[in-house]
């Protein structure tokens, strides 16, 4: 996979690319080991927005890590090693979705983090937002799964079209329309409930799909 990026961030990958990089081509067990260790979180995070809470997770997290080592040798540092190996789980998570393994024990988080960051709610607040959100995400799940990961990685995560686009492979206009059409699939099905519409309008309306 190729991630496209401009002369000045590629320089700046290189410099930063990590000093285990060649153990891990040569498979040592301690270098990949510090791979895990530095990355794992990250995966671990970026799966658990993109496909919920789900008792795959760890094996989705550990076939992430096993596609990064069958591509490691490819990797040449046109991009930080984070987001390189953030568009693999993206991929794994895409297929994952597409596949319609889903085996959901609770609802996917869908607060963005800087909400999470705000001052504590009520208790009553919570439950009803989390009662919320396990609506809405039974709703994201009936959206193809390419929207669904692109409107995800721009309103919840807040990463930019560009972006998403070079996480996903795809071009620009591709990722504003999956966008697009994500929001306004999701905006079809829940017109009907003004609480439901109200929540979803919080949490995903505030971008749109031409934001940098």
């Amino acid at each position: 996979m190729v991630l496209h990026s401009d002369p000045r961030a590629k320089s700046i990958a290189r410099a930063e690319r990590p000093s285990w990089i060649a153990g891990c081509c040569a498979g040592e067990p301690t270098a990949v080991a510090a791979m895990f260790s530095e990355y794992c979180e990250t995966v671990e995070r970026v799966i658990y927005r993109l496909v919920g809470a789900t008792p795959d997770l760890e094996d989705l997290v550990q076939t992430t890590f096993i596609e990064a080592m069958r591509s490691i040798q490819r990797y040449r540092g046109e991009a930080s090693f984070k987001t390189w190996i953030t568009s693999i789980a993206v991929h794994v998570a895409q297929h994952h979705l597409r596949a319609g393994l889903m085996r959901r024990h609770a609802p996917l988080d869908l607060i963005p983090e800087e909400r999470v960051a705000s001052p504590t709610p009520s208790l009553e607040m919570q439950l009803d937002e989390r009662r919320l959100s396990g609506r809405l995400h039974a709703l994201l799940d009936k959206i193809p799964a390419r929207q669904r990961i692109a409107l995800l990685l721009f309103t919840i995560d807040g990463r930019s079209v560009e972006e998403v686009a070079a996480l996903m492979g795809a071009s620009q206009s591709t990722t504003r329309s999956r966008v697009f059409f994500a929001r306004r699939a999701l905006r079809a099905k829940i017109a009907a409930d003004r609480e439901l519409a109200e929540l979803a309008e919080s949490i995903m309306g505030h971008r749109q799909e031409g934001s940098a």
